[in-house]
């Protein structure tokens, strides 16, 4: 009878414990989205760019945005019809780049993204708008760079990357936020 009785309080410790673990990975993961939500926000489109922003756009990937004037825009050319955009503050290097390249699907695919992101790591993807596209905003790594921001998207069969360092990412939504498409 005293084995049953310590079972008994055993199997209720157990489900008691079962039921506070589980309310607790819940409350995480509502705490969680939450917080991405609050992140994704930062990336909405918004009618107030900073005064002092200077307009950029490109006519051949029918994009523009506006960046901060301490940066320094280039273009690179890159192999496959793609080409990079780098915007950069040359007294502090700190800065983010767009790779454009041809990409005839409309989602990014894992084959490119283990192509194009070789270290694999897409930390915390949230669903966010950009210039009226779904994209896809993550922390990454990069072997050069190390903790990254990145926002992914397709627009008119091409692929748009951007990225900064990790520590810019509120920075960086407040550039994304006047990104247009032409």
């Amino acid at each position: 009878m005293k084995n049953k009785s310590f079972l008994m309080g055993i199997a209720i410790w157990g489900t008691t414990l079962a039921v506070v673990i589980a309310g607790l990975f819940i409350w995480c993961q509502s705490s969680n989205v939450a917080g991405q939500q609050a992140i994704a926000d930062t990336y909405a489109a918004s009618s107030s760019t900073p005064s002092d922003f200077i307009p950029f756009s490109n006519q051949q990937f029918g994009f523009s945005l506006s960046y901060p004037p301490d940066l320094v825009p280039t273009q690179t050319q890159e192999p496959g019809g793609a080409y990079t955009f780098s915007f950069q503050d040359p007294d502090t290097n700190e800065g983010f780049e767009i790779y454009v390249t041809p990409y005839p699907d409309t989602k990014v695919t894992e084959q490119r993204f283990k192509l194009d992101e070789p270290s694999g790591v897409m930390d915390q993807p949230t669903a966010v708008v950009i210039g009226g596209v779904t994209a896809t905003m993550f922390f990454g790594h990069n072997d050069i760079l190390g903790d990254t921001r990145e926002v992914w998207f397709t627009h008119d069969s091409y692929l748009y990357e951007v990225t900064t360092f990790k520590e810019l990412d509120s920075w960086l939504g407040q550039i994304m936020q006047t990104w247009k498409f032409l």
